[in-house]
C-alpha cells in the first residue's frame, strides 16, 4: 500500500547507507533524515505519476511537483520547536507550512515512530479525499496531507524529541499547503525533461519531480520609485511579470475557459505589454494602507480600475503575496469562464470574473500596486490605467497574436516571443 512507505524505506535503512546531509544538529541522525527525506520525496513522486491512493481510485497525476531539498536551518527550527515536546503549532515564518503530531509511550526507536507520524499525515487523503476538480484545498481534513503535497514547496526539515514518555514529531515546509481554494497540486503530466518544469527558473527534472537547486537570496532594492522604500523594486517587478505572463498565455489562446469543459479563451490579437506606473501604485498604496477590505470610490481613483485580494495572515511577504493575488484574480477565468464571444455582458460579470476581466483587458496599458501587512490580513491592491471593465464592451481584440510590428497598433512594436505589442 503505497501510504506505507516511509515504514518500507526505513526498513531499507536498518543496513549502511552513504547518504550524508552535512547537518549540525546532533539530536537527530542522517538515518532519520534519510528516512523523512525519502517517505515524503516518494510519495511526492507516486503521486504525480499518478500512482497513489486517493479515497476513491488513484491521486490526479502532477505537473511541476517540486522534489523537497532538506534544509540543514529548517531542520534546526524544527528541532527548536520538538524540545520540550509542545503539542501546538509555531509561527515560524508566513510563508512556512508545518506538521506536527504527538505520541505517548516509550520509545526504543523514536525514528520508526517518527515514520509512523508521516504515513499518518500522508494517509489523510486516503481518508477525507482529494476531491476538488481543480485540486484546490477545500477541506482542513487534508490539513497535513496538503503540507506535503504542495507542488511548489521546494524545501523542508523535519525533527522530533523524547520528553520522558512523550515524543513530538514535526515537519516544517518552506510553502503552504492549506490556503483554502488555493491548488495543492497542478494537474498534468509529471516532467520527463527540464523544459517541463516551469514553475521556477533553472528547473530540473528529476524522474517525475522537479528540482530547483538552492535559490540565491533576493536582495531587495528601491530605485524603481524612488523615496518609496516600503515596497521593493521586487515586489513591483513580480505584479508587473505575472500580469505580463498571464496575458501573454492569453495572447497564445493557452488559458482555459471554465465556461465549459476543454474550453480555452480566444487568442489577442493587439494584447499591449503592461508598463508599471509609480504614480498609480502611489494611489494604490494610499488605499491599501488603510486596511479597509473594500473598493475605493472612483473619485479616490479617477480613470483606474482596481483589483484587491487578502490572505488572514498579517505579515506575508510582499513579494509572494504579489505572485499569489495576481494568479488568485486570473483564476476567475478558468473557475467561471468568459465565452468565445469575449464581451462583458451582465451575464459575464454576474458569474464573478471582474478581476480577470481587468487584468486582461486590452485598453488597459499601465499598473501599480501595493502590499500592505495589515493587523489582521495582508492586503494586496493593484490600480489599473486606463480602467477597464466597461459593459457590453470586447474584453479584448480576438484574432491570431501580433508576428511583426504592423499587427501592433500605431507606434507599438510586436515581442514575438510574449505574443504582446509593446508601447514605446
Amino acid at each position: 500500500m503505497a501510504f506505507l512507505v516511509a515504514v518500507l524505506v526505513l526498513a531499507c535503512l536498518e543496513g549502511t547507507f552513504a547518504q550524508t546531509f552535512g547537518c549540525s544538529n546532533t539530536k537527530i541522525d542522517d538515518r532519520a533524515r534519510k528516512m523523512f527525506f525519502d517517505a515524503h520525496n516518494d510519495a511526492r513522486r507516486s503521486m504525480a505519476k499518478g500512482l497513489e491512493p486517493n479515497k476513491c481510485g488513484l491521486l490526479p497525476t502532477g505537473k511541476n511537483v517540486y522534489e523537497l531539498r532538506w534544509d540543514c536551518d529548517m531542520e534546526a527550527k524544527a528541532q527548536e520547536w520538538a524540545d520540550g515536546c509542545p503539542s501546538s503549532f509555531q509561527t515560524f515564518d508566513p510563508t512556512w507550512g508545518q506538521n506536527i503530531l504527538t505520541f505517548t509511550g516509550t520509545f526504543a526507536d523514536p525514528t520508526a515512530t517518527a515514520a509512523s507520524a508521516i504515513n499518518t499525515w500522508w494517509q489523510q487523503v486516503r481518508t477525507a479525499g482529494l476531491t476538488d476538480p481543480d485540486n484546490k484545498y477545500t477541506s482542513s481534513s487534508l490539513f497535513s496531507w496538503a503540507n506535503m503535497a504542495n507542488g511548489k514547496a521546494t524545501a523542508f526539515g523535519c525533527a522530533f524529541a523524547v520528553c520522558g514518555t512523550k515524543l513530538s514529531v514535526n515537519c516544517i515546509y518552506n510553502k503552504i499547503g492549506y490556503i483554502t481554494n488555493a491548488i495543492i497540486y497542478e494537474k498534468g503530466t509529471a516532467c520527463s525533461s527540464d523544459a517541463e518544469c516551469t514553475t521556477y527558473s533553472d528547473s530540473q527534472c528529476k524522474n517525475g519531480l522537479c528540482y530547483q537547486p538552492p535559490p540565491v537570496p533576493v536582495v531587495e532594492t528601491f530605485a524603481m520609485c524612488p523615496g518609496v522604500t516600503d515596497q521593493s523594486d521586487q515586489a513591483r517587478q513580480k505584479f508587473l511579470d505575472t500580469h505580463n505572463k498571464l496575458r501573454t498565455s492569453l495572447a497564445k489562446g493557452l488559458e482555459p475557459d471554465g465556461i465549459s469543459a476543454g474550453a480555452f479563451a480566444p487568442q489577442a490579437k493587439q494584447m499591449p505589454k503592461l508598463k508599471y506606473d509609480c504614480t498609480i501604485e502611489a494611489n494604490a498604496r494610499t488605499w491599501a494602507q488603510g486596511c479597509l477590505y473594500q473598493h475605493s470610490t472612483s473619485a479616490q481613483r479617477p480613470g483606474l480600475g482596481e483589483n484587491l485580494y487578502q490572505i488572514s495572515i498579517n505579515n506575508m511577504p510582499k513579494i509572494q503575496t504579489a505572485e499569489d493575488s495576481s494568479y488568485a484574480w486570473w483564476s476567475e477565468l478558468k473557475d467561471f469562464g468568459v465565452g468565445s464571444d469575449n464581451i462583458l455582458t451582465s451575464a459575464v460579470w454576474a458569474r464573478g470574473v471582474g478581476h480577470y476581466t481587468q487584468m486582461a483587458w486590452e485598453g488597459t496599458t499601465k499598473i501599480g500596486c501595493f502590499v500592505q501587512n495589515c493587523p489582521s490580513f495582508t492586503y494586496s491592491v493593484c490600480q489599473y490605467g486606463p480602467a477597464g471593465n466597461y459593459m457590453d464592451q470586447l474584453i479584448y481584440t480576438k484574432g491570431a497574436p501580433c508576428t511583426a510590428d504592423a499587427d501592433c497598433p500605431g507606434a507599438q512594436t510586436c515581442s514575438v516571443a510574449e505574443a504582446l505589442c509593446v508601447i514605446p
